[in-house]
């Protein structure tokens, strides 16, 4: 008889890495567990545990196709490999109804029903399985995390991740789920804090992106710590892709007409609109031929408008192999990053370097962290020099403002609000995200300082109680009572810019200064006062202004910030005309020169292109 060998008696059989498979998932390891169940498939393809294990896997991590492959060979009823869920969950229910005390089994329906955002059903199954099973208490509670977060509903969302972590502090969902809602609430120390836990857990690029934008709402984010993550970003995830770079085939020919491509995934009614409809429209189509590459999953007219005016605008799926294969099939000379760390899983495209000449431009407000971007276009402010060594890009600085605006309205100026109340409205129109507590510690003091004054805070579901409580205790300890504070939520498009007419100064917080907001507030005829600082984020107010010629609304410290605030609050709504006269500042500014930037823009890329041509020759 043949004695086994050390090998195969060591050898874990398929039940054993079922059972690890199953002890990796409670953990919240899904991918290790979905390694230990393909492992089991692999040791025995009859083990049926395996395979409903897997799909149970796939089905809740909303791989339909790969789901269905797994349960139609527990399922003989011809369940087709298929994207249609439904398809899947009918195959997984079937299962289920033959094993009605099958835990596993009635929390994938849960997950199952979640992402088809049937809810009821999916708590009903969830609930199943928890009565069945209370260990299963952190996957549940995560499940009902996303379902709030899904129904916006942020308090119940942090409440469910919060009984999720008390039960397994490191499951993985809970504190993805836990971090965005506190971001959606403006509680950016918390998100920030469960992004780097999610992170010590699974290293996710797009998670990390997300951190990476969360984190220059902080105070405490100095160019040098934005910096040093953005490196740490690079370092994880893009430069292992250094192996998939190509060389470059583009004929160095410094005067012929170029490729240039635009990556976005914000080509819709997005504020970037504003910024770069102009460029898409004004490109001397003689000297570049222009590429639009829309990553994103919306779409409305800006993005038919869009398409009406560029010679090539091409919808991809938001991955980065597929996105940099099909750049470099186009044989872009100079690739545009529009979006920087909020483009998603297809930023990681720029890491492939499809083309030569890579700028990261107006969508970006800090480094990217990436060796293979090679500029970062900017202006005289944008970004604080002396910092130029905490980019990773070489700073290339445009003459004039590195954007123009376009306000897409011809509202009229509304008469100072002061006129008619006889007292100051101050207002903010920006995410709460960027009003942070020292924000709060010098708008109060303003307020104190200019009496009978209030403040209107205005955004999307800010006239919700929950979203308003953070701030009202905030103000409260500052000694300002909620009475004189006004919340507003969002408004149609139309009405938007009209809303303005409701303030008489606009406070422009920081570190995370507003972009598309002061814009429209000037040209709706409202002063801006700014903070301006190192953080490149901290400088798109003074960048703003010193274009109209209001370099008086620029301040530089804490004190400063609060004295120049009063100060206009309390000359510049009585001046006749003032409003008029600021709509009038800011057409006649570098702002509203859209030809001016397009060129300017040309020119650098032009001059970009003839550098590389110059070292490829």
């Amino acid at each position: 008889m043949e004695t086994p060998s050390h090998e195969a008696i060591n050898k874990p059989s398929a039940s054993m890495l079922v059972e690890e498979g199953d002890r990796l998932r409670k953990r919240g390891d899904w991918i290790n567990a979905e390694e230990s169940y393909i492992r089991a498939t692999q040791v025995d393809p009859e083990n049926r545990d395996a395979w409903i294990e897997l799909g149970c896997l796939l089905v809740d991590s909303r791989r339909f196709s790969e789901a269905a492959v797994c349960l139609r060979r527990i399922v003989n009823n011809g369940v087709p490999a298929t994207d249609d869920p439904q398809a899947s969950v009918r195959a997984l229910a079937e299962i289920a109804a033959a094993r009605p005390d099958w835990v596993r089994g009635q929390y994938s329906l849960g997950c199952a029903y979640e992402q088809l955002a049937d809810h009821d059903r999916a708590r009903q199954h969830l609930a199943n399985a928890l009565r069945m099973d209370s260990s299963m208490l952190a996957a549940v509670e995560a499940l009902y995390a996303r379902m709030f977060w899904a129904e916006e509903k942020y308090t119940d969302a942090i409440a469910a991740a919060d009984r999720s972590l008390a039960a397994n502090p490191k499951y993985y969902l809970a504190l993805v789920i836990r971090g965005r809602a506190c971001s959606a609430q403006g509680r950016m120390l918390e998100a920030v804090d469960c992004s780097r836990r999610s992170l010590e857990i699974v290293p996710e690029p797009t998670l990390h992106s997300g951190m990476l934008f969360d984190i220059t709402c902080l105070t405490e984010t100095t160019p040098e710590v934005l910096y040093a993550e953005a490196c740490r970003w690079n370092a994880l995830y893009a430069a292992p892709l250094a192996s998939e770079i190509q060389p470059h085939t583009s004929r160095p020919d410094p005067e012929r007409r170029l490729k240039v491509g635009y990556v976005s995934p914000d080509l819709y009614g997005h504020p970037i609109a504003k910024f770069i409809l102009p460029v898409f429209e004004l490109q001397d189509r003689s000297r570049y031929e222009v590429f639009v590459y829309s990553v994103g999953s919306k779409s409305d007219q800006i993005t038919e408008w869009i398409q009406t005016r560029v010679e090539h605008f091409v919808t991809l799926p938001a991955e980065g192999k597929k996105l940099a294969e099909r750049i470099r099939t186009d044989e872009i000379d100079i690739l545009v990053d529009l979006a920087g760390h909020t483009t998603g899983e297809a930023y990681l495209a720029f890491a492939r370097k499809p083309a030569p000449i890579q700028v990261s431009w107006i969508g970006v407000m800090s480094t990217t962290g990436m060796s293979t971007m090679d500029y970062f276009l900017g202006d005289a402010e944008m970004p604080c020099p002396g910092t130029e060594h905490l980019f990773t890009e070489t700073v290339y600085r445009l003459p004039r403002a590195f954007f123009c605006y376009r306000p897409g309205t011809d509202a009229s100026v509304a008469p100072a609000p002061y006129l008619e109340r006889g007292d100051v409205t101050f207002g903010c129109f920006n995410s709460p995200r960027k009003i942070t507590r020292e924000v709060v510690k010098l708008w109060s003091a303003i307020l104190h300082l200019v009496s009978g004054s209030r403040l209107l805070l205005k955004y999307y579901h800010l006239e919700e109680e929950a979203r308003q409580a953070s701030l009202r205790a905030w103000f409260a300890e500052e000694g300002i009572p909620s009475q004189r504070l006004v919340f507003v939520g969002s408004s149609l498009s139309t009405d938007y810019f009209d809303e303005y007419r409701l303030i008489d100064i606009a406070l422009d917080p920081f570190p995370y200064n507003g972009g598309s907001t002061t814009l429209d507030a000037l040209w709706m005829g409202v002063p801006v006062v700014t903070l301006a600082g190192r953080s490149p984020v901290q400088r798109t107010g003074a960048s703003i202004l010193n274009a109209v010629g209001l370099t008086d609304l620029v301040t530089h410290s804490a004190e400063q910030y609060v004295t120049t605030a009063v100060f206009f609050a309390k000359t510049v709504p009585k001046i006749p005309g003032s409003r008029e006269n600021l709509r009038k500042a800011i057409q006649a500014s570098p702002l509203m020169d859209e030809i001016g930037l397009v060129r300017a823009a040309e020119n650098a890329f032009r001059d970009m292109w003839r550098t590389w041509c110059r070292n490829r020759n």
